[in-house]
């Protein structure tokens, strides 16, 4: 396991990362409130939340996190939970475990953590403040000024309850760093970092909020942002794009930040399924060198890495293009032009339908016809 300190901070509907100074790099999310969509049928699923048995291996309580609450012990999670509902929080460790599996399988196999991980929903902000002050220290404000959030730091996970959809989905985000902090022998590139932690938030559920299945397609919030800044004419190229860090952008405003990991979902939905997937070996033997300690070693060793004393400072720093060069293209420029026919694609007039359902919007299914969104 590798020693490294991220710390994500979420808010309502979209999540976004954001890292603090170079000895604590930290992940960020908001997001606006878009129109939840009826219920449809369920796509099939990366890792569907098991209707089996409970996965609770023991319930004690927990009377620290504002309200009345819980720690739960599952096989891979210590869950510290003070959610307001009791029926969702009940259901709360069937879907993490869930989150583990689709971790482990969507760029997989990847081993899971050995050891259980801890997360914490506190009952309101009050408390999950106090804890982010003296977690962060003096690095807390900056990122307290965002609004409603968490963050996730040495593998841990502390967030707080902001309603059921969007507690999922910070979960789901903040799962997928932990994974990768517990899992992962070498970092990622950010942008492939924050890119696979939004992949990661697509959530279904049915009707009376159960979650049922975990679906990177599923995912209004950033698809919207994509959009806006699509027809926004506000994208931002490749080379800016992997050059960024989140912290550049929480200083830049907050539509810059929205738009910086919008953008990242989007790519990584771009290596896995564009060009008829021909970029998808590539971004998974990323994450597999990653996890095996092979990653940092490829990129030194790269004919793009240039000379000695440069190539280890590129191997080395989370940001740069030397990744997707290495392992997708070594041409940005072609990257470039199928990245942006990608977005005009996957934004076009009618996409959201198929998005709300959790399914590619690249092509239609033979013989139907759209559906019409309709609010919760």
């Amino acid at each position: 396991m590798r020693c490294t300190t991220a710390i994500t901070l979420a808010a309502l509907g979209v999540i976004v990362g954001c890292g603090a100074p170079a000895s604590k790099p930290v992940d960020v999310a908001r997001a606006p409130e878009p129109p939840r969509p009826a219920a449809v049928a369920e796509p099939t699923a990366i890792a569907p939340v098991p209707n089996t048995p409970s996965p609770v291996r023991s319930v004690q309580e927990w009377d620290q996190g504002g309200g009345p609450g819980v720690l739960v012990r599952t096989e891979r999670y210590n869950l510290r939970l003070a959610v307001k509902d009791p029926v969702f929080r009940d259901r709360l460790p069937a879907y993490m475990e869930a989150c583990s599996d689709a971790y482990a399988r969507a760029m997989g196999p990847l081993s899971v953590p050995t050891e259980p991980m801890d997360l914490y929903v506190f009952a309101s902000r009050g408390p999950w403040e106090a804890w982010t002050r003296k977690t962060l220290g003096r690095d807390a404000d900056l990122y307290l000024g965002l609004g409603r959030g968490g963050f996730t730091t040495d593998g841990t996970s502390v967030l707080y309850d902001i309603g059921r959809v969007d507690t999922l989905t910070i979960m789901a985000h903040e799962g997928w760093h932990q994974f990768s902090q517990k899992s992962l022998k070498e970092p990622l590139p950010t942008w492939l970092e924050e890119g696979l932690a939004c992949w990661m938030e697509g959530t279904r559920m049915n009707r009376d909020g159960q979650p049922t299945a975990f679906r990177p397609w599923r995912n209004f919030e950033r698809w919207n942002e994509a959009r806006n800044a699509v027809t926004g004419e506000r994208t931002l190229a490749l080379s800016e794009l992997l050059e960024t860090s989140p912290q550049q952008c929480l200083e830049e405003g907050r539509d810059e930040l929205l738009t910086y990991y919008a953008q990242t979902w989007a790519l990584v939905h771009f290596l896995h399924d564009a060009e008829n997937g021909r970029y998808r070996e590539g971004l998974q033997a990323m994450v597999r060198d990653a996890a095996e300690g092979k990653f940092i070693e490829r990129l030194q060793a790269s004919r793009f890495a240039g000379e000695p004393a440069a190539a280890r400072r590129a191997a080395r720093s989370r940001t740069g293009a030397l990744a997707l060069r290495e392992y997708v293209e070594p041409n940005l420029d072609r990257l470039q032009v199928q990245y942006d026919q990608f977005l005009r694609d996957i934004t076009r007039r009618g996409a959201g339908d198929r998005i709300f359902k959790g399914e590619s919007p690249l092509t239609a299914p033979a013989g139907t016809a759209p559906a019409t969104p309709q609010a919760k």
